[in-house]
This record gives structure tokens, C-alpha cells and sequence, in this order.
């Protein structure tokens, strides 16, 4: 392994640690409702490019959105991306900050043969992280009316682990994804009372998740001349039944106003809850990418996913069809050029705008946003097969309104490293 690669794992090792400690300080509202917030879940470099995807395929970097676009691997590609930043989400009355920080993905392309692939990969799916506290009246002795504190704390998620191949036949390509999805989600209510002895309980809730899924996409590449194509694509699932067990606790506690902390005094109830089913709803999304070969490309995605259809121990939640309309492209100045590096560069830049999956108040959320990316060769060592591409992008996000309960501002640096190499070359020498 050259040197340029241990280089660049050992940052990664480093940032993810960091990444991890961001984690523990965000904190989300949001989550609280269906699986938690929905991980942005595109490559860094179609990130980007205000998340186009579907119709994209590339020889060096892995797109895991459309399972078809693997057909186009041509090295063995590490591909590991991570993202960091912050959120400040605010009402009528007050306002608050916080940050976070992940692995976005972790994966490994493969090339089979000419125009077949392989994927093997993992990569978070949604986040839970929240603490609230809210203040409410109630009768103590028949006639007092004190104030009682409610603490609502979620942490947890969902994992994809994940295995997919694409064949491309002609100018037609097909692929699937199929994996394993598992993850824990943790829900805690904390009552602080004003009078008591005991004064606290706390209440638990914690689902565990199992469950296989599977998604399946095509692209067509049309050629217009010599060097520009157009091309089509589109992916998506239908409705799947995930296996779930729940867990829930009663536990009553002793508050130390002092030190901020419990005392847990007696467990009242513990148990291990029959097993269920979670309706993980139908997606679907299509989009296009015209391009110039070594110059530019633009393209446009349309994404819909039916969360009406989620049902958690056959109950729904506040949670409604979404739909986002995403466009986007990149530019190279002259991706042969033997001198001035930043020739060499890929420029990106995007914009994104839909409805949110929450409804919350009988009010739907708008979401919008803007992206700047880059992807920066690294200097190939020489007499190697290696190549290596660092991808960044920055995104600013909106959700919600003045109308709505809360508006929540985004602001998300990614960070994506392809390490690409002949890995299967057969010695010619001995």
C-alpha cells in the first residue's frame, strides 16, 4: 500500500473519532417522529451536484442510490465518506444550536468483467438524537397547581449493510441492492415532580430492528455524438415489512436538583415486548444527466417516497408523502491537461427543493437548499495504477416556516475519498 493511502486512512480514522464525540452533542427535534432523521444518504459527489444521482455512473466513484450505475466500474474503488456540521432550529420564542458529525458510508466497488460490478457496503439511514423539556401545570393536595418537568431524551439509529451488482446489457443497465438493516432506538420520558419523596420516574422504550431490504435500479445511455450522451435513470423499492421487538421499562427515581443527575430507586416494570412489524414505505425516483465527455454534465432528479404508509406496531405517526426535485452538474476545465492542477479539477454546484416527510400541527415543511462541491485529483505515483480523488461539498439546507412549529437551519461539510487501484492484475513475471 503506498503511502498516499495509509496517509489518507489515518486522517479518516482520526476525523471519524471526532465525528463520533459531534454525534453525542446534536440535538434534533425532528427525531423524535417515524425512524429519526433521514441521513442525507448520496455519494459526496453527487452531493455536490444538489444530490443528482439517479442517471449518474462513473468509472472511479461508486453510486449507491441507482444499484445499475455499478456497470460502469472499471478499478477497484474504496470509497468512505464523512460529514460534519451544524443546525440551529428556532420558534416563535426561542432558539438553539447544535453539531454532529458521521460516517456517511463505507464501501468497496468492484469491477467483475467489462459492464458488471460489484458493491459491498454500509452506511447509517437515519439518526435519532434529541433532549427537550417542557413545563406542565398540575394539581397537587386538590388545590395546588405546581409546575411538572418532562424531559423527552431519543438516541440510536439504523444501519444498511449491504451487497449490490450491476450488469449493463447494450446501452441498458439493470442493478440491485440487497442488505441487511438493523439498528436500536432508544425513547426516554423523565417526570420531574415539585413535592414527592420520589420524585421522578422515568419511562423506556426500545425497539430493536432486523430486518433484510432490497432495491433495484436501470439507466439507459443514449449516445447523441461523438462526444455527448444523455442519460436515464431510475430506482426505487416497494412497501417492506421490517421484523422489530420491543422493550420497555418503568423505573422510579430520586432527581438531584443539584448535580443534575438520578438516582433510579426501584424498577417498577421491565419487560420484553412480542415481536412486530415496522411498514418501511414504497420510493421511487428517476432522473436524467446530459453530458459532455471530459467537459460538463447537468442533470435533474425527481425523488418521492410514500411515508403515509409508515406504520410502527400498526400505528402511524406524523409523517406524510414526500417528494424533492433535485438539479445539478459539474464542469472541468481540461481534465488532460499535463500542467496547472486546478485545470484538472471538477467544479460543482446545485439546488434542491421539496416537501418534508414530517407533518407536524396539521403543517407541511417545505425543504430547500443550495451545494458547492469540488473533486480534487491526487497526484498518481508514478508507475502505478492507483488514483485517488478527494470529493468535498458543502450544503445549505432549510426546513419549515414561520408557519410551521419549528424552522430549522442546516449547514453540512462532506468529505469523500475514492481510492482506486487495480487490485486483481495477474503477474506476468515471477
Amino acid at each position: 500500500m503506498h503511502w498516499t493511502k495509509v496517509s489518507i486512512l489515518c486522517f479518516l480514522v482520526g476525523f471519524f473519532l471526532v465525528a463520533n464525540n459531534a454525534t453525542a452533542q446534536d440535538n434534533s427535534p425532528y427525531s423524535r417522529y417515524g425512524l429519526g432523521d433521514l441521513n442525507n444518504n448520496q455519494n459526496t459527489v453527487n452531493r455536490g451536484m444538489g444530490g443528482v444521482s439517479q442517471a449518474y455512473g462513473d468509472p472511479t466513484s461508486v453510486n449507491f442510490i441507482n444499484p445499475a450505475s455499478y456497470s460502469n466500474l472499471l478499478l477497484t474503488t474504496f470509497d468512505i465518506g464523512v460529514e460534519a456540521g451544524a443546525r440551529s432550529i428556532s420558534d416563535k420564542n426561542a432558539s438553539f444550536s447544535s453539531g454532529f458529525g458521521t460516517l456517511s458510508y463505507l464501501q468497496v466497488g468492484i469491477p467483475i468483467r467489462k459492464k458488471w460490478g460489484l458493491n459491498l457496503g454500509l452506511r447509517p439511514v437515519t439518526r435519532v438524537s434529541y433532549n427537550i423539556q417542557e413545563s406542565k401545570d398540575q394539581i397537587f393536595y386538590d388545590t395546588l397547581k405546581l409546575p411538572v418537568a418532562h424531559r423527552y431524551q431519543g438516541s440510536g439509529g439504523l444501519y444498511q449493510l449491504y451487497a449490490g451488482t450491476g450488469v449493463g446489457i447494450g446501452n441498458f443497465s439493470i442493478g440491485v441492492n440487497l442488505g441487511y438493516l438493523f439498528g436500536n432506538i432508544e425513547n426516554n420520558t423523565r417526570v420531574i415532580y415539585p413535592v414527592a419523596d420520589i420524585n421522578a420516574s422515568r419511562h423506556m422504550t426500545r425497539i430493536s430492528y432486523s430486518s433484510f431490504f432490497y432495491k433495484v435500479g436501470v439507466q439507459y445511455k443514449a449516445k447523441l455524438n461523438k462526444d455527448m450522451d444523455l442519460t436515464l435513470g431510475a430506482s426505487g423499492s416497494l412497501k417492506q415489512d421490517m421484523s422489530v421487538r420491543q422493550e420497555n421499562l418503568s423505573e422510579s427515581l430520586i432527581y438531584n436538583a443539584a448535580n443534575n443527575d438520578f438516582t433510579t430507586l426501584d424498577s417498577v416494570k421491565s419487560e420484553k415486548g412480542p415481536k412486530g412489524t415496522v411498514v418501511y414505505p414504497q420510493d421511487f425516483g428517476a432522473g436524467f444527466i446530459l453530458r459532455k465527455l471530459d467537459k460538463w454534465q447537468i442533470g435533474m432528479d425527481f425523488n418521492t417516497t410514500q411515508w403515509s404508509n409508515f406504520r410502527k406496531y400498526e400505528q402511524a405517526d406524523s409523517l406524510q408523502n414526500s417528494w424533492k426535485l433535485a438539479i445539478g452538474g459539474q464542469f472541468v476545465p481540461n481534465a488532460t491537461a499535463l500542467s496547472g492542477y486546478w485545470n484538472r479539477v471538477a467544479y460543482r454546484l446545485g439546488a434542491y427543493y421539496g416537501l418534508d416527510y414530517l407533518k407536524l400541527g396539521g403543517q407541511d415543511m417545505n425543504i430547500m437548499g443550495f451545494t458547492v462541491g469540488a473533486g480534487l485529483p491526487v497526484r498518481r505515483m508514478p508507475y502505478s495504477n492507483q488514483y485517488t480523488m478527494v470529493n468535498v461539498a458543502f450544503d445549505v439546507a432549510h426546513r419549515g416556516s414561520n408557519n410551521t412549529a419549528l424552522k430549522e437551519n442546516i449547514y453540512r461539510l462532506s468529505l469523500g475519498f475514492t481510492l482506486s487501484d487495480r487490485w486483481f492484475i495477474k503477474k506476468k513475471y515471477d
